[in-house]
């Protein structure tokens, strides 16, 4: 249980600290926007890769931590608020949709791909 728990951290140091670098990188709102799209299409990947070769310690590693640690809905929900706040009505759809959208098919075709590549 410890181990995991250590697992779920280091994953979650490492993928906040990138996430907080992509931040930096790109212009609000857009850098929550890309990590949220880009965790969406590892996590669909991760979940096919390990479906029939589930080895805890990874997955532990991965999606609780890396990409729990990279993705987020907090700063999703606050990027939200403050589009609204400023009446950037324009961007406030694009990004809501643009989110939402692209994360699930982005989850979805890694998920596909990732299931054909390795059968």
């Amino acid at each position: 249980m410890i181990e995991s728990f250590l697992l779920v951290a280091a994953g979650g140091a490492l993928g906040s600290m990138l996430r907080f670098g992509i931040g930096n990188l790109v212009s609000f709102p857009y850098g929550t926007m890309a990590v949220n799209i880009l965790g969406a299409f590892f996590a669909g990947a991760v979940i096919a890769f390990f479906i029939n070769k589930l080895d805890a310690r990874f997955y532990f590693l991965l999606m609780p931590g890396f990409l729990g640690g990279f993705t987020t809905f907090s700063a999703f929900s606050v990027d939200v608020l403050k589009l609204w706040d400023q009446q950037n009505l324009n961007v406030l759809f694009f990004y809501v949709f643009g989110t939402l959208i692209f994360s699930l098919l982005c989850v979805w075709a890694s998920y596909k791909v990732t299931l054909w590549y390795f059968s």
